[in-house]
């Protein structure tokens, strides 16, 4: 359809008026960034808030949204790195380090100063690993830390004007924004050289279970604001870690590492998990190899696995854990939507026959080990207790 001159004129003005109209709404977080754009001006604005969002509200009735203020601090310590990093020229790999703890530094002085009346750890603090040609930061602040990788690299090789190296931000995958710790592990390279990095990292709140998950990244100068996921294990601990019996042992030096973890299942009797597992990795290519995964208890998963394929009716994954057709059609049909293990042992019977109870005798698995793997033999489930 055709519109006469009319119509388009009204149209225009139409546009205009609207982009106008939108451009005088301000935001909240824009609001904020204009009048509190430099780290010296966030870290006093919190200072009336308490150190961590656990604690009792104080006297003084803050207003100050926590969150939207410590994201703000974050990216405005991050752009004042990348400032420092590019200065009046980019910085060599020689002195990268040290342009960006000179940044951090400046905040993190700021921090104890500002925030002398709350206990040190829930003040601003840092930590630079080199991984040139990038820099990578952790910062901390009240019960929030964040992650920050910047590279030195061309945005667009292929922009009619060259707009040469320089520091830039690096994005990654998975991480997400609320991270409550962080640790930091350089990885091996492999041949090509790439840069490689872990993080552990924790994400809690003011009670209950922890998450607890490995992210794994790499990352080349020809991949400009991308970095390449190449780990990811997602676990969690429970409100008694000594609760859970860990398999291996953290491992992050060298060609083969392990990463141990523990994961909520469907036999935990409590808010800890029962089952804990180790991932080991071949780093020595230039792409990373999973070698394997050892459990705490292998016959447990096969319960597990076993209850979780059942209540998803998918009969296909279930088959791989029961010793015949009949066995796993029959848990199909009579496994409830939801089965709580209140109680759980295990009653040996010998080297190669157990009974797994579960709920006090609500539930029983009967496991037999064949080729040295466990599987499932029979079962009974009480409806009611």
């Amino acid at each position: 359809m055709k519109l006469n001159p009319a119509n388009w004129l009204t149209l225009s003005v139409f546009a205009i008026l609207l982009s106008l109209t939108v451009g005088a709404i301000p935001s909240s977080a824009m609001a904020v960034s204009a009048t509190l754009s430099t780290p010296e001006n966030l870290l006093r604005q919190m200072a009336s808030m308490t150190p961590d969002d656990c604690s009792p509200p104080g006297p003084s009735g803050s207003t100050v949204d926590a969150r939207q203020s410590e994201d703000l601090l974050f990216r405005t310590v991050e752009d004042l790195v990348i400032d420092r990093l590019n200065g009046a020229s980019p910085a060599q790999t020689s002195d990268a380090d040290a342009r960006a703890r000179s940044a951090l530094l400046d905040v993190e002085r700021l921090s104890s100063e500002i925030n002398k009346s709350w206990p040190v750890e829930e003040r601003f603090h840092f930590e630079v690993l080199a991984l040139h040609p990038a820099i990578l930061v952790r910062m901390s602040y009240r019960d929030q830390a964040s992650l920050f990788l910047s590279g030195s690299f061309y945005l667009d090789k292929n922009a009619a004007v060259d707009p040469g190296t320089k520091w830039r931000e690096v994005s990654f995958a998975d991480l997400g924004s609320r991270v409550s710790g962080i640790d930091l592990f350089p990885l091996h390279r492999g041949p090509s050289g790439r840069p490689r990095f872990l993080a552990r990292v924790w994400r809690s709140g003011c009670a209950g279970s922890i998450g607890e998950a490995y992210y794994g990244y790499e990352w080349t100068a020809d991949a400009g604001q991308l970095s390449t996921l190449i780990i990811k294990i997602e676990g969690a601990e429970g409100l008694d870690d000594a609760a859970s019996k860990h398999v291996g042992k953290l491992s992050t030096s060298g060609k083969t590492i392990q990463l141990p973890y523990c994961f909520f299942s469907a036999i935990d009797t409590w808010d800890n998990p029962t089952l804990c597992a180790a991932d080991s990795f071949d780093l020595s290519g230039d792409d990373p190899r999973f070698i394997g995964r050892t459990y705490n208890a292998p016959d447990w998963v096969v319960v597990n696995n076993a209850i979780q394929h059942a209540q998803a009716r998918d009969y296909l994954a279930l088959r791989g854990y029961c010793v015949s057709d009949a066995v796993a059609r029959k848990l199909v049909r009579e496994i409830p939507p939801y089965l709580f293990a209140d109680v759980a042992e295990t009653l040996k019977a010998s080297s190669t026959r157990e009974k797994v109870v579960l709920e006090e005798g609500a539930a029983y698995f009967n496991l037999v080990k064949r080729r040295g793997e466990w599987r499932l033999e029979s079962f009974k489930i009480v409806n009611e207790r």
